[in-house]
């Protein structure tokens, strides 16, 4: 689940951190001008792609995924798993059991709210643009963010962010076990018309699921 969060948090990733340099100046104004424009949408799917990383151990994993985003509910869709969330219960399926265990949902026990996406980086962390470049036609320009926090997992986040139309493009956490999360996000659509029962766990679409209500 923890990875789960770090993914959500990623996908959507910009902050509202302090200036500390000319170039933070830069990265600010941009996150802010980011920031506002995530803020108006009322709802956003996207999809992405994740790869988990480690060069010591020569491993590496991709994995295909795509978000539903509507107010404080959202679906995350991953690696054979469903989450769903209306905001006041959580249902997390396995494709591979087809179990589904039922959960409250509680923004402060860790879960997602959509201002968390927004904000879950806004502080304690020093930041700076690293670098401005054209690529396949785009004006992108990467951010680097490194928390103030020691005992973080993770030393360090790379967020890639299109000028142009000022969106998340992608994001590589980096933690300490040398172990790198990329998420590479595409088909940004935001605004669309999603009804309320997409964000529903229904049982009956999943024959024979076992469920499991830890409630």
């Amino acid at each position: 689940m923890k990875k789960i969060l770090i993914l959500l948090s990623a996908v959507f990733l910009f902050s509202s951190l302090q200036a500390q340099t000319p170039k933070a100046n830069e990265a600010e104004k941009l996150m802010e001008r980011i920031s506002k424009r995530y803020k108006a949408f009322k709802s956003m799917k996207a999809d992405f792609v994740y790869t988990i990383e480690n060069k010591q151990q020569k491993s590496q994993e991709k994995q295909k995924g795509n978000i539903l985003v509507k107010g404080n509910k959202f679906k995350l869709d991953i690696a054979n798993q469903l989450i769903i969330c209306d905001n006041k219960t959580m249902w997390t399926y396995s494709r591979e059991v087809n179990e589904v265990q039922v959960t409250n949902y509680s923004p402060k026990e860790g879960a997602i709210r959509m201002d968390d996406i927004f904000t879950m980086y806004g502080k304690g962390f020093i930041y700076k643009t690293v670098e401005n470049k054209k690529e396949n036609g785009k004006d992108l320009s990467i951010i680097e963010l490194t928390p103030k926090d020691k005992k973080k997992k993770f030393f360090k986040i790379k967020v890639t962010v299109d000028k142009t139309n000022q969106s998340i493009v992608s994001s590589q956490v980096f933690d300490k076990t040398g172990t790198t999360h990329t998420y590479l996000v595409s088909n940004q659509v935001p605004n669309l018309k999603f009804d309320d029962n997409q964000f529903v766990f229904d049982s009956k679409k999943y024959p024979g699921v076992e469920i499991i209500d830890l409630r």
